[in-house]
């Protein structure tokens, strides 16, 4: 698959400035109501189909795991948290610290045909290093796959796949 001739301009993730600081910015548009994406990326289920299964205490200052086998259990802490608008996180890994921010948003308007609406979402990475081709190529191809769960689909429970590795050629600047 030609990863740069099939996707989106608009999915691909970029450096921003913002605040003061560099951020990886993905903004994407979901065909699904803003509750249905909420559940996707605050719950045990949601997570667990899309990326990894994580746990969330629902308020700022609450605590945010992840089971992850082998490699033993994450703990963070939720920075903020705004039913329906707004999750920001943290969590130590030993590759360093992570620190994410969800922002949910109605498309105005919606999309044509799609009776539960469509909502924007801006997933912002904020750490470690947001100009690290390998962070752009992982977050990108969750965010592929909560479009996929959010369709109804079931991504695979795999760690990566071809499309994994051709946005990593794609962020790396290699070819596709």
């Amino acid at each position: 698959m030609d990863v740069a001739a099939a996707l989106n301009p608009a999915d691909v993730g970029r450096v921003i400035h913002h605040e003061g600081v560099d951020v990886l910015r993905f903004e994407r548009v979901y065909r699904a109501g803003r509750r249905s994406v909420w559940e996707a990326v605050t719950t045990l289920e949601g997570t667990g189909a899309w990326a990894f299964p994580l746990d969330f205490e629902p308020h700022a200052g609450g605590a945010v795991t992840s089971d992850l086998g082998e490699y033993g259990t994450m703990r963070g802490d939720v920075i903020a948290w705004d039913e329906l608008q707004l999750l920001e996180y943290a969590w130590d890994a030993p590759d360093g610290h992570w620190h994410v921010v969800i922002m949910l948003d109605d498309v105005e308007g919606g999309i044509e045909g799609d009776a539960e609406g469509a909502t924007a979402l801006t997933f912002d990475h904020l750490a470690p290093d947001p100009h690290a081709p390998d962070y752009a190529a992982g977050w990108h191809w969750h965010l592929d796959r909560l479009a996929q769960y959010l369709a109804g689909q079931y991504p695979a429970a795999v760690d990566s796949d071809a499309h994994f590795e051709e946005l990593q050629r794609l962020y790396s600047g290699g070819e596709g």
